[in-house]
């Protein structure tokens, strides 16, 4: 790896714990600076400005969730076992990933009614992430998983509010039964699911 593309994996890396902690929009170049140990003019010179910067920090997060739970995944047999693995390690990644919880939720929250650049890349990326979702769970129909009848869009929706719902009561309520409320209402989904 070269020294340019170390250092700014070290900068985004840093970006993203900051953005975790205290939501995209606080992120600046100069508390960004002082915490990889670099000058503001240094730091500039690989982002050029502040959206630059958001939008590069949300895209590190989507390429490292892609790598620790959709390339994962997708070794697993085609239809239901896939996107059970799917499911299984994005609770993993949504509990343990970040100190400050999920990027995507936080910057979602503090984007969703802000027009703007931020707002359009944010939600081109949930697009992504949604329509992977809506792909593996029609894979699962082709195999013959599930039910025929099962409207796609719907699952994907219960499968993420479902998740959603399992980020809140663990990091925020901090309830020590999150994880079982979400096994059991995934559990269901895929009961009423399956063939």
């Amino acid at each position: 790896m070269s020294k340019g593309i170390d250092t700014k994996e070290t900068i985004l890396k840093a970006a993203l714990d900051l953005t975790s902690k205290f939501g995209l929009e606080s992120l600046s170049i100069g508390e960004l600076a002082k915490s990889v140990g670099m000058s503001k003019s240094g730091l500039f010179g690989h982002f050029k400005s502040k959206e630059k910067l958001q939008i590069m920090v949300m895209d590190y997060a989507a390429e490292n969730f892609t790598k620790q739970v959709i390339l994962p995944a997708i070794k697993e047999p085609r239809g239901l076992p896939r996107l059970e693995g799917i499911m299984k390690r994005w609770k993993v990644w949504s509990g343990n990933y970040m100190a400050g919880g999920c990027p995507f939720l936080s910057s979602i929250v503090e984007f969703d009614d802000r027009p703007g650049k931020i707002r359009d890349h944010i939600k081109l990326l949930q697009g992504i992430m949604i329509n992977t979702f809506e792909r593996s769970i029609q894979i699962s129909k082709d195999e013959g998983h599930i039910k025929k009848s099962v409207n796609v869009k719907q699952i994907a929706y219960e499968f993420y509010s479902n998740m959603i719902g399992y980020h809140i009561y663990s990091r925020l309520l901090t309830d020590e039964d999150s994880s079982q409320m979400f096994n059991v209402a995934y559990g269901r989904m895929l009961k009423d699911m399956k063939i």
